[in-house]
């Protein structure tokens, strides 16, 4: 288990299989990315900080795991996104493929952020919301 959270995160909601000891638990931050993004702009600035030396760390742990691996965050979009868009690419795979797996989680998790937003009126959906250019900007900024 790879937890992508914070250590204040794990903290505050501590993964319950982090004790069982079935698993391999890993803490392994992503670093940048922990705001709320104000704009779309901000969010591929969010997300190219994330590419750094503890990325490679997270990609290495994932991909020379001897077991089965899983990793994880909060809502499964921007950390674990730009985590599964560099694993793809890191495994070959090319830009259209590593595309329609992150839009996946628009799909999949449109009613999470839309809650999300109506309890954070602050928050603007369509900058939280994936869009395709999310990845692409940032596999074209690598």
């Amino acid at each position: 288990l790879v937890d992508l959270h914070s250590k204040e995160e794990a903290d505050r909601h501590p993964c319950p299989l982090a004790s069982d000891p079935r698993f391999y638990y890993h803490l392994l931050p992503v670093t940048g990315g922990g705001d709320t993004p104000k704009s779309r702009a901000h969010l591929h600035a969010v997300y190219r900080s994330m590419v750094d030396a503890q990325m490679e760390k997270i990609l290495d742990t994932l991909l020379h795991a001897k077991t089965p691996a899983m990793y994880f965050c909060t809502a499964g979009k921007d950390r674990t996104g730009v985590v599964s868009a560099l694993l793809l690419q890191r495994l070959g795979y090319g830009e259209n493929v590593i595309l329609q797996d992150y839009m996946l989680s628009k799909e999949n998790l449109y009613d999470f952020l839309t809650g999300y937003v109506q309890g954070h009126p602050e928050v603007d959906l369509d900058i939280i919301l994936p869009h395709p250019e999310n990845i692409t900007r940032l596999l074209h900024s690598l």
